[in-house]
């Protein structure tokens, strides 16, 4: 059962949600919401004071507490957690690696093409840093709940990882999920993600019905065939992932990051 492979496992106890102002952290709230229901899990809404520049706070006091009460309505446990830093990326980081967290999903602005960034500076160094499953969001706006998941299934832009995070996300939010075969354009195959088309039956029995495997193929290049998929299946979100290289680091090829500076969907970019 594709559950039981280690490459597909992710675990949802101890999920960590950094919080900010502004509807990017809303969103990734909701769906840690979502996913506690269904899992059991428990939530820590994270902020940072920065110690040099920070004198005034109470708004960010405000959020992890507010994220408190919200969860004690809906009988989830969140835990409210205040870190003093000298940056907001090092201090996420650093309670990270300062507790047993099972997940870190951090939501971040959408950036532009032009950017040199992928996520911004505190997105770029969290999930390049973290040691534990990280998914990170660019978000264009408040789409949440997502109804339409897009997967590109193809080792140049996603990991089984990042499969089995969608997967999890589709079950805990209802969505519809379209997988999209684009094994082709990879230019070297590993897995091919073979364990998850084999079982699929067995994957629809788990995580619920609405998925749909595709098999477009029209276009030349990876890029056109993403972007014909996303105006053909307008979905609400793209799920992608990236490994890390054999030194250790993490790259983002070419075609992941046009994929999330150049659309207008919600994209999400997992690391195991």
């Amino acid at each position: 059962m594709l559950s039981a492979s280690r490459s597909y496992l992710l675990k949802f106890d101890r999920t960590i949600v950094p919080m900010a102002k502004g509807d990017r952290s809303r969103t990734v709230l909701d769906l840690a919401f979502d996913l506690a229901k269904v899992y059991g899990s428990e939530i820590t809404a994270l902020t940072i004071k920065e110690e040099a520049t920070e004198v005034t706070w109470s708004d960010k006091v405000a959020l992890v507490t507010n994220a408190y009460k919200e969860g004690k309505d809906r009988n989830i446990k969140v835990i409210p957690k205040v870190r003093t830093a000298k940056s907001v990326k090092q201090g996420i980081v650093e309670e990270v690696r300062s507790r047993a967290y099972d997940l870190l999903l951090l939501g971040t602005f959408k950036r532009s093409v032009l950017s040199a960034s992928i996520f911004g500076s505190i997105g770029d160094y969290v999930i390049k840093n973290s040691n534990i499953p990280t998914a990170v969001f660019s978000l264009k706006g408040s789409r949440y709940p997502y109804t339409k998941i897009l997967i590109p299934l193809c080792e140049t832009l996603t990991t089984r990882a990042a499969v089995s995070f969608a997967l999890h996300v589709k079950k805990a939010s209802g969505a519809k999920l379209i997988i999209a075969d684009l094994r082709k354009f990879d230019r070297k195959k590993t897995h091919g993600f073979a364990t998850l088309l084999d079982q699929l039956g067995e994957v629809i029995k788990v995580y619920g019905p609405d998925i749909t495997v595709i098999r477009p193929g029209m276009s030349s290049s990876l890029a056109d065939e993403v972007s014909n998929l996303i105006r053909d299946n307008n979905p609400d979100v793209i799920m992608m992932g990236v490994r890390d290289n054999p030194s250790g680091r993490v790259r983002f090829n070419s075609e992941l990051k046009a994929v999330v500076k150049g659309t207008l969907q919600d994209t999400v970019v997992v690391r195991k």
